[in-house]
């Protein structure tokens, strides 16, 4: 299928200038769409893969065309800020996509944001000890949140739907081994690290606790640096396993 052949098309009524992930913007819809680009917007290298042409056309059109959005072939991912892996399904193929790019052994971990249709709350803790540090639902985003949430990422936030932080919880919380009540975490590294279970944003974190958002993130650095984690979300996991929450 030719890209002419593939018009863009609009999501349901309310989520005006978003395109379905399965569909590559034509050049009137794309100059459209960019018109409301914040051109200040921070920087973003990304890479992509998808699990079908249609997905991966669609994709590269749109991030190509972004303002302030640089895209590399997947082969050079590792040159990349940010990397996305687009699929329906979480399978075997979709988790090795990510062990590319953020497994072990991989040299600098790139963060990775998951694009599917539904994750179960096993892959999902698989995937976040594999360096992906947030998820996003297909049938809830275009590409416009892509963007954003890529910029999030690069920021060291990790972009999860309040359903899938309370998922992640619960399956941590039902592992062998969790202990309720002992941990070497600061009682206010355990603050910041309960809201933030709870999917809230650092800058909620901050208004809830009345610090600024920077001692916030400060405070989130400190436990990733100190613990050896790759993430706020693994940091959320380790408070689980270790009985902080």
């Amino acid at each position: 299928m030719t890209r002419s052949a593939v018009k863009a098309v609009r999501e349901r009524p309310g989520t005006a200038g978003r395109f379905r992930l399965t569909s590559v913007p034509d050049a009137p819809a794309m100059r459209a769409l960019g018109g409301g680009e914040d051109r200040d917007a921070l920087p973003v290298t990304l890479t992509l893969t998808a699990s079908d042409v249609l997905t991966e056309e669609g994709a590269q059109a749109y991030l190509r065309a972004a303002s302030g959005v640089r895209v590399v072939p997947w082969e050079d991912r590792h040159g990349a800020d940010v990397a996305l892996v687009l699929a329906h399904k979480v399978s075997l193929a979709t988790l090795t996509r990510v062990e590319e790019v953020a497994g072990p052994g991989q040299g600098r971990g790139v963060p990775v944001l998951l694009v599917v249709d539904s994750i179960s709350e096993r892959h999902l803790l698989y995937a976040v000890d594999r360096g992906v540090v947030g998820v996003l639902l297909r049938g809830e985003v275009g590409y416009a949140d892509i963007v954003r949430a890529s910029r999030r990422a690069l920021q060291g936030e990790s972009p999860l739907p309040p359903t899938l932080v309370r998922a992640l919880v619960e399956r941590l919380r039902s592992l062998p081994g969790h202990q309720p009540g002992s941990s070497d975490l600061s009682a206010r590294e355990v603050d910041v690290l309960r809201l933030l279970a709870e999917g809230l944003s650092t800058a909620e974190v901050a208004a809830r606790l009345n610090y600024s958002e920077r001692t916030i993130k400060n405070v989130l650095h400190d436990v990733i640096t100190r613990l050896g984690l790759r993430n706020r979300t693994q940091a959320v996991a380790y408070a689980i396993r270790n009985g902080a929450l």
